[in-house]
């Protein structure tokens, strides 16, 4: 990290803010800070100018609020890493999950008086050296640097299940994932990685958003057509069988992959027990998945991952692209479709 300075570009119309935050960045040699912008309009004008590694984006502006700003900024590029730094981006506030939907990659809230600004400062430096190492390593061993679309020629029936792993930046991409999907006759489990304290207000949302049976899974539920249920948080969730009919299990194993609820529990379970399972690998760091994902395949199923073009972060999509493991690489979208084809009973492209 210390060969690879990160460049900055803040939007915050608070002149005391931007200026407290470059002072915060001029001491990390590190960062730079190459713009400043004091609304959402003149920040993607720079965004646009200045190609900066990394935003860190306030959500209350004039002229363009922050939530809008990020839309604009995510129709031009998918990847940029965006931190929202808002008196607003607080535990369980629904602007951070609204910020979350479209797109944002962290959010670090706001001192509220100055005996913690020594602390925000921290966070906010650490989470964006942290951002830009992923991206530095996802760049370096990846050996997949665009889109690629691997064709299934023939599938004799549909999946029995979806189940879906997602983590930094997955929130959009499930949005947009289950958008295209509509409502099928298959159920989808989802793990996303994601602080418990906002796991309800994304599950209320995307359930608002879509109107469709969107949940957190109940332990012992019986998975109906249609529904879309979440791994709650802090507790893994497992695909489990009875008298012919699946349900949801939970299991209080150790973390796998520094992650509970883990994605590779998940999809073990279900390659297991689900006839044709398809995996469906989101945006997020790290490798959660990737071994689950083998497991997938090596039982009949199938697995659909994010392309880099459209992932926030590609760590594990990108882990089973690069394992050969990927039926399918493209953006959430088209994987929705993909999956509402082969739902119908759809047997060619």
């Amino acid at each position: 990290m210390c060969c690879i300075v990160a460049r900055i570009l803040i939007a915050d119309d608070s002149n005391v803010i931007r200026t407290r935050v470059a002072s915060w960045i001029a001491h990390e040699h590190d960062l730079e800070l190459v713009g400043q912008a004091e609304n959402g309009a003149r920040c993607v004008d720079l965004f646009q100018r200045l190609k900066p590694d990394v935003i860190i984006l306030d959500v209350e502006m004039p002229e363009l609020d922050g939530i809008e700003t990020l839309r604009q900024i995510r129709a031009i590029d998918a990847t940029v890493p965006v931190i929202m730094f808002s008196a607003l981006t607080e535990l369980g506030s629904r602007t951070t999950v609204a910020s979350m939907l479209a797109g944002a990659t962290d959010h670090v809230a706001k001192p509220a008086s100055f005996r913690v600004e020594d602390e925000t400062r921290r966070l906010l430096i650490a989470r964006v050296r942290s951002l830009v190492r992923q991206r530095v390593f996802v760049s370096l061993t990846s050996s997949s640097t665009s889109v690629i679309e691997h064709h299934e020629t023939q599938i004799p029936e549909a999946p029995e299940i979806i189940v879906v792993a997602a983590s930094t930046g997955g929130p959009p991409a499930l949005r947009e994932f289950l958008t295209a999907v509509g409502r099928i006759e298959v159920p989808i489990v989802v793990v996303q990685h994601i602080p418990a304290h906002f796991l309800g207000l994304l599950v209320e949302q995307l359930a608002t958003m879509l109107a469709a049976d969107v949940a957190i899974g109940i332990d012992g539920e019986a998975l109906t057509a249609g529904s879309v249920r979440f791994a709650p948080s802090g507790t893994h969730i497992e695909v489990r069988s009875r008298e012919g009919r699946m349900l949801l299990g939970y299991s209080d194993l150790p973390p796998v992959n520094s992650c509970k609820p883990s994605a590779d529990i998940l999809f073990a379970s279900a390659a297991m027990t689900a006839r044709r399972p398809i995996a469906v690998i989101l945006s997020g760091m790290g490798s959660d998945g990737l071994v689950g994902a083998g497991t997938i395949v090596a039982n009949g199923g199938g697995v659909y991952a994010q392309d880099r073009r459209s992932s926030a972060v590609w760590g594990m999509p990108g882990s089973v692209v690069d394992q050969g493991l990927a039926r399918l690489v493209g953006p959430p979208d088209r994987i929705g479709a993909r999956i509402r084809l082969l739902s119908q009973r759809a047997v060619k492209v």
